[in-house]
């Protein structure tokens, strides 16, 4: 009998650390990543852009590009998806992209728009290796999200633009809310911060996902950033009812070089920025 406790003690004590372990942070170390968004638009941007890449700072943990790959005039070609995708691999650190308008909703067709950017951007990341470990949504794949360094990050579909469809457009937006719900319901309580990247700039268009999304930021009590293009023009502000939620819009490539971003862990102010050139 005694042999018998003097197993079942050790592993009820593991079994308890585990379960202690998956309600706490993780880790406390700073998250360094890098956001552009808005490029390629211009000839002059197509030899920009890939200068940009070589040049990101070997403190990127990774980089992200928060949609539109190209202007809204340009045709929607296929020889657009492939060009930006090259340049995009290029890369030294590992890159995940969200879907912008100009691409998909705002084509003429935004049907085989769509197969373009699935076939040169689903799941862009896998492009790379390295110790990030992601998860995407089933009914949209684009959507991913990953725990990195105490931090989680969530990339969603919502994109500016024209209302294309309004049920597709709803339906959308609810499976946005829902996945960022999922994540943070099963990783809320081991991060410090939340990330979340989308295209979109907030609008009375988006109110079925902002809305939803505003009070799963309460439920979550930390600091959120949520961070976009759309607008080309530097933004940095609490538009949101609920004060807890940081918004970023980037400045468009071709105005300034990828926006660097530091997630610390100073609870009061965790998120800082550096606008490079």
């Amino acid at each position: 009998m005694q042999t018998r406790t003097g197993t079942i003690l050790p592993v009820m004590l593991l079994a308890g650390l585990l379960a202690y372990c998956d309600r706490v942070v993780v880790a406390e170390d700073a998250v360094t990543f890098y956001a552009m968004g808005d490029t390629p638009y211009t000839p002059e941007d197509d030899v920009l852009l890939p200068k940009q890449i070589a040049a990101l700072p070997p403190d990127a943990e990774f980089v992200v590009h928060v949609g539109d790959i190209k202007n809204g005039a340009t045709p929607c070609d296929e020889a657009v998806y492939m060009k930006v995708s090259a340049m995009l691999r290029k890369s030294t650190h590992r890159v995940f992209i969200v879907p912008g308008d100009n691409e998909w909703n705002d084509c003429v067709d935004p049907a085989p728009a769509w197969e373009f950017w699935k076939k040169y951007f689903m799941k862009f990341d896998r492009h790379w290796k390295n110790e990030i470990l992601v998860s995407r949504q089933t009914e949209r794949q684009e959507n991913f999200g990953f725990l990195h360094g105490g931090v989680l990050f969530i990339g969603i579909n919502i994109v500016g633009g024209r209302v294309q469809d309004a049920e597709e457009w709803d339906t959308r937006h609810q499976q946005d809310v829902e996945w960022i719900d999922g994540l943070v319901e099963k990783h809320g309580s081991m991060s410090r911060s939340l990330v979340v990247f989308g295209h979109a700039t907030p609008t009375t268009k988006h109110v079925k996902f902002f809305g939803p999304f505003g009070e799963t930021a309460t439920r979550y009590g930390k600091p959120v950033l949520y961070i976009h293009g759309d607008g080309h023009r530097w933004i940095k502000d609490r538009p949101f009812p609920e004060k807890n939620i940081l918004r970023v819009q980037v400045d468009q490539g071709g105005i300034a070089s990828p926006v660097k971003v530091v997630v610390g862990t100073d609870k009061a102010a965790p998120f800082s920025f550096e606008r490079r050139k």
